[in-house]
């Protein structure tokens, strides 16, 4: 054409070529170029032969859907030249000689042969170039092609982006992409213009080289027995399955008891490994399984002609889940997507992801927690009766046996025992007792409110001891109601048999060295609590006349010359202790009424040889058929001048409950709990009105823990050190005002309470639970398993939050277990799997054997951005040839209503494939 710039000419023409004007037969030479030209470029039929008849070119014109032209001649495959928009002739086009120039002849076929001969080819006269000196076209001019729901069509303007230099042209830099699109439908009014399609252009080549469309092998659809599809649907009924028995433990809590345990099977750290292990594979599963089900979509929608199509920042949602710091690296793609549907839903599943592990820790993997407290029957081995000094003695562990010496070797053991426990319990309350000495906090002269009675089990276990009875020790009261100091104090103390019954593997209690040494349990149990009532009276010395030996008409006594004017009896003085002819009883005094002596009572007064001196004391452990022992001390002439008797007696008290707290880290710690209406483990509750009375048999106890701890050296004046301390806690008389308790040191009731604890603790080991014995013998060998009620609450490997914040985590786990339930139903209905073309691997080879796409212009370099990312496309389908390719969208409804009558009208002609049920779906709501 003569208006067209003389660089047109260089596109196919190089300097010092030479082409004839002349017409050419079929048959004639081709005109060989030099050996430096561009390849010639074949037209190649459907069948693989060169096609020597003329290809018509068409004008494109409107649709018109009442128009039922006849079907137009079926095309074969071809090369398409992205620059300009036509399909490669079926013959070789000759090459333009050096020098030729172009006219404006209107469109004339030129004749060309094959390999050696010129054959006809058509142009367009607007655009072709032409020959020189003939007057006819050899190339249309530069159009820009695209696609159109699977149609080719050529705009008869030359694009913006067609301006290609032409020594990139002469190199052979124009990739291509040709497409059959098979018959023409009928209905399609107008001329189709050939397209010619310049392929890779390689200088080494002799002759030109084709590139066909891309003919896929398989089908893009696979059905149920596929192994995508079966590996697909075992994932997500594996993720379904164990989310949902996740999300059930988390509800439920289950304590896993002895099955999780060390030296178990499944020992802590193999249990937190194999919990740890599952999440992890339930959460890759999920992801595995929602990532597909996003797939699934957007490919299933590209596909539907009447969709919307995907976009970029669709296809990018997969990563969300997959690498979800994308999220914030790549921030314009949420704002593009982040508010649709399907976005909102990929985006939650990427947070779930996320914290899947975090929530499977937090609520499902087992962790030491306390349970409810559980209500239960315990059961306890017993040997022997409350306070059997026979058995305590048998049962102390001595190396000396008693071959080696038959009499004392357990009274030996056990005096020994008594010293060391006593001491040691003492030694701790009086270090509490110091503190409040010196920092004056917690002084106070309420005994409810005073340092509790202490004790050791085993070396390992704090014994903590109660009060009861406060009323009872009220020191101000009783002073206003006898006109003396009175110090009654009564002290319960927890059952030690309880110790032993929570490790009898029969109660199957988890210890903490069964839970890697870090366990913790509580135990409540409803047995009887030993108990000491310590009674002290101040008395003067001729209150004392008939309880002392010699102060008695006719008593026998000697003086000593190192305190004069003291009077010691003599070594039988026993005996000479009976009652008067005519009486059961001995001597009557003023404080019968307050120790329970005489005939209304029918308990026998103590009887003592001599007073002591100051800070010394003497022991009566004679009372015939007592339950008491009795003990008077001189407190320093500084403090008063009156003696005081106390009486020390032990029962088993039912208003009490043993509880039990040990923990792996802390240790054991026994108490007893009473004095509580609330308390629904005291012993009184589970027996109705028990009775309550004194024990005998501790009495024998308490008479070797008093000589054992030389509470019986005043009668020789030897100043025994524990004498000492406890005169110095006797309560004085006041000078004026009421009496009380001193808040800043322990009286000697609570001293002596604290001191002979202990033998309750031995008086209680093996012994009964309950307040009286139903055997005859007094020992049990072998013993028996005594049932009493309890309640536990221990720490078991569970599932379940330890703190309450934690709690937030069951909507992750609600939420997993929702989405694996859709996406196995949305698998389920469908009919396998279509290809997921979200996939990398997959959109590469798409995109690559795809046209290009003019809105995406300027984005090959760094990436698609802004307005790019909402550009949707489709995937279509050539089902001539069988080749997928994915389109640029944009396209108007009129030319998506004539495509989907043209796929229906196509539909007569060949059987419906998979593309074709897929494309004439309705569209997706997600």
């Amino acid at each position: 054409m003569a208006g067209h710039a003389p660089d047109r000419r260089s596109l196919l023409r190089n300097e010092g070529s030479d082409i004839s004007e002349a017409s050419t037969a079929i048959d004639s030479p081709v005109v060989k170029s030099p050996p430096h030209h561009r390849h010639t470029y074949h037209r190649m039929a459907s069948n693989g032969s060169f096609n020597s008849q003329h290809a018509s070119i068409h004008a494109i014109s409107e649709v018109d859907e009442a128009d039922e032209a006849a079907e137009g001649p079926v095309r074969g495959l071809g090369i398409e030249n992205v620059t300009t928009g036509i399909k490669a002739s079926p013959t070789p086009i000759a090459r333009v000689p050096v020098g030729a120039e172009r006219s404006s002849v209107g469109t004339s076929p030129m004749q060309l042969g094959s390999s050696k001969a010129f054959s006809t080819i058509s142009f367009d006269s607007k655009s072709s170039p032409q020959t020189p000196g003939s007057g006819k076209p050899l190339l249309p001019s530069p159009a820009w092609a695209r696609f159109d729901d699977g149609i080719y069509t050529h705009g008869g303007e030359a694009d913006p982006q067609q301006n290609i230099q032409e020594q990139d042209i002469s190199k052979g830099n124009i990739s291509t992409f040709s497409e059959d699109l098979g018959p023409t439908p009928p209905g399609y009014r107008g001329t189709q213009t050939p397209k010619t399609s310049i392929s890779s252009i390689n200088d080494n080549d002799q002759y030109g080289a084709y590139a066909p469309p891309c003919t896929t092998k398989n089908d893009i659809h696979t059905g149920r027995s596929s192994w995508l599809s079966v590996s697909i649907m075992c994932l997500s009924v594996y993720s379904t399955v164990f989310s949902g028995i996740w999300l059930m433990l988390a509800l439920v809590r289950p304590r896993y008891g002895k099955a999780i345990h060390s030296g178990g099977n499944l020992t802590p750290a193999t249990a937190s490994i194999v919990f740890a292990l599952f999440a992890k594979t339930i959460e890759l599963s999920f992801v595995t399984v929602f990532v597909t089900f996003l797939g699934q979509v957007l490919s299933r929608r590209s596909l539907v002609k009447t969709s919307r199509g995907i976009t970029i920042a669709e296809m990018s949602m997969r990563t969300w889940v997959i690498q979800p710091g994308f999220i914030i690296t790549h921030w314009s793609h949420l704002q593009h997507v982040g508010v649709t549907m399907l976005g909102g839903i990929t985006l939650l599943a990427a947070l779930i992801a996320m914290f899947y592990t975090t929530a499977s820790d937090a609520l499902v993997s087992p962790h030491l927690k306390f349970g409810k407290w559980e209500y239960r029957e315990m059961s306890g081995w017993v040997e022997t009766s409350y306070a059997n000094p026979y058995f305590i003695k048998d049962n102390c562990q001595t190396p000396v046996t008693t071959l080696m010496d038959p009499d004392n070797a357990g009274l030996t053991c056990l005096a020994i025992e008594h010293a060391g426990q006593a001491y040691h319990n003492f030694l701790v309350y009086m270090d509490t007792w110091a503190t409040i000495s010196a920092l004056g906090v917690g002084e106070s002269s309420d005994i409810s409110q005073r340092p509790a009675p202490v004790g050791m089990l085993f070396d390992n276990t704090t014994v903590v001891g109660s009060w009861v009875y406060p009323n009872a020790s009220n020191i101000t009261a009783n002073y206003e109601k006898y006109n003396r100091i009175i110090n009654n104090v009564t002290v319960s103390m927890p059952h030690a048999n309880v110790f032993s019954a929570a490790r009898d593997p029969k109660n199957g209690v988890l210890q903490p060295a069964e839970l890697a040494g870090v366990g913790e349990y509580i135990l409540q149990a409803s047995v009887v609590s030993p108990t000491i009532n310590v009674l002290c009276v101040n008395m003067m010395e001729e209150e004392l006349a008939p309880l002392t030996y010699v102060t008695w008409p006719n008593a026998q006594y000697s003086t000593t010359t190192l305190l004069p004017g003291q009077r010691t009896a003599w070594s039988g003085y026993q005996d000479e202790v009976q009652v008067l002819p005519g009486q059961t009883y001995l001597n009557s005094t003023v404080v019968d009424d307050i120790f329970e002596w005489g005939p209304a009572y029918g308990r026998q007064p103590p009887v003592f040889p001599m007073v002591p001196i100051d800070y010394n004391s003497l022991t009566n452990i004679s009372v015939a058929s007592s339950d008491s022992i009795y003990i008077l001390a001189k407190a320093p002439a500084s403090t008063t001048t009156n003696y005081t008797l106390c009486q020390m007696r032990s029962f088993l008290s039912p208003n009490c409950s043993t509880r039990y707290n040990v923990s792996g880290t802390v240790g054991g710690n026994l108490a007893s709990h009473c004095d509580d209406p609330t308390d629904p483990m005291a012993y009184w509750k589970s027996v109705a009105d028990p009775p309550i009375t004194p024990s005998t048999d501790w009495r024998n106890v308490i008479s070797e823990w008093a000589l054992s701890l030389s509470l019986n050296t005043g009668v020789s004046n030897a100043n025994s050190s524990t004498s000492r301390l406890l005169s110095q806690f006797i309560t004085a008389e006041p000078s004026y005002g009421s009496a009380k308790l001193n808040g800043l040191m322990p009286s000697i009731a609570e001293a002596l309470s604290v001191l002979s604890g202990c033998t309750l603790l031995l008086s209680t080991t093996s012994s009964t639970f309950y307040h009286y014995w139903a055997f005859d013998a007094t020992t049990l060998n072998p013993g028996v398993y005594q049932n009493f009620n309890a309640s536990i609450s221990s720490q078991q490997y569970t599932s379940g939050y330890t703190q309450n914040w934690q709690a937030v985590f069951y909507l992750v786990l609600l939420l997993v277990f929702s989405m694996n339930v859709f996406c196995l139903t949305y698998f389920f209905l469908r009919s396998g799997l279509v290809t997921d073309f979200t996939e990398p691997p997959n959109l590469f080879a798409l995109a690559i054997n795809s046209p290009p796409a003019q809105r995406l212009s300027g984005s090959c370099g760094a990436g698609p951005e802004g307005d790019q990312l909402n550009v949707d496309f489709h995937v279509g389908m050539d089902e001539h040839s069988n080749h997928v390719y994915i389109k640029e969208g944009g396209i108007s409804q009129a030319s998506r209503n004539y495509e989907m009558r043209r796929r229906r009208q196509m539909q007569n002609f060949r059987s419906e494939t998979s593309y074709s049920k897929l494309s004439n779906k309705r569209r997706s709501w997600l």
